[in-house]
């Protein structure tokens, strides 16, 4: 599938509303807060509530950050769920001609059924990343299946991509399902050096009206450091397995990155955007 060319960016004051309202969101990105408790085999505790909150995760994942402090005039488009034959050849596609670099943090199930996606991440210079081999719920398992699911999902990466286990572009960021963490979902996570990387705005939260509108809006919304949450993911198989229409996300992607460009930011990958100041 691909979005009709982009027109001219509309007017953005009617579209941003404060920031502080932007972030708060539901469903697939899991933007409102509870507080949090964990038992020792990762799991949350009765009467608690997901870390649906960059606070919340924060005290679950200290180590972990969700954005970047920079004066660099860069962000962070990420996308998860992935890879998909329906929706991430496209992302690509709007992504090379847009010029932009991206981090995929990619299921292992999917990256063994499509090797060939996943190939051409890597080829085009984006960032493959660890989002679990199952899509699992990392917060309600057992600490021993959140140790194999951090390491199947890494080893997926690192065999089908051809990648050493240790480089950068094998990805050293795990991103839980949903951003739902524990504190032993994040020791384990640290035991097997993978770092906690969450967001400061999700693009399907966001949403605007029309493709065009909504694309415009996320991508006035977006300041230097800010990690962004798409999807372009939209099948997963298995126990945790899941199916969205991710169209949407793909057509308003189009007018991200114009707004992107016509405010002088542009988007880089997960671990360049790290280097260019403090991860918090």
């Amino acid at each position: 599938m691909s979005p009709t060319a982009p027109q001219a960016a509309p007017d953005l004051s009617a579209l941003v509303l404060p920031r502080r309202a932007a972030l708060v969101g539901a469903g697939l990105c899991a933007l409102a807060g509870t507080g949090l408790a964990a038992v020792g085999d990762g799991r949350l505790t009765l009467g608690s509530g997901p870390t649906r909150t960059q606070a919340t995760r924060r005290a679950a994942d200290p180590g972990g950050f969700s954005r970047v402090r920079t004066s660099a005039p860069v962000v962070a488009l990420t996308f998860d769920d992935g890879p998909d034959p329906a929706y991430t050849p496209t992302v690509l596609d709007l992504l090379a001609r847009a010029g932009a670099q991206a981090t995929f943090f990619c299921v292992g199930t999917n990256v063994e059924a499509h090797p060939a996606i996943v190939e051409r991440i890597v080829r085009e210079g984006h960032l493959l990343a660890n989002h679990t081999h199952d899509h699992a719920p990392l917060e309600s398992i057992l600490g021993r299946e959140v140790e194999r699911q951090v390491r199947d999902g890494r080893s997926a990466l690192v065999e089908v991509a051809g990648l050493r286990a240790g480089s950068v572009q094998g990805a050293r960021f795990l991103r839980p399902p949903r951003g739902f963490t524990t504190p032993n979902v994040a020791r384990i996570a640290g035991r097997l050096d993978e770092r906690g990387a969450y967001w400061s705005l999700c693009l399907e939260a966001n949403g605007a009206g029309d493709d065009r509108s909504t694309g415009a809006r996320v991508g006035a919304l977006l300041d230097p450091g800010d990690v962004l949450l798409a999807h372009d993911g939209g099948h997963v198989s298995g126990r945790w397995g899941q199916v969205y229409d991710r169209s949407t996300t793909v057509a308003a992607l189009p007018y991200v990155l114009e707004t992107l460009a016509a405010r002088g930011l542009r988007s880089v990958r997960l671990d360049q955007l790290v280097r260019s100041g403090r991860p918090v």
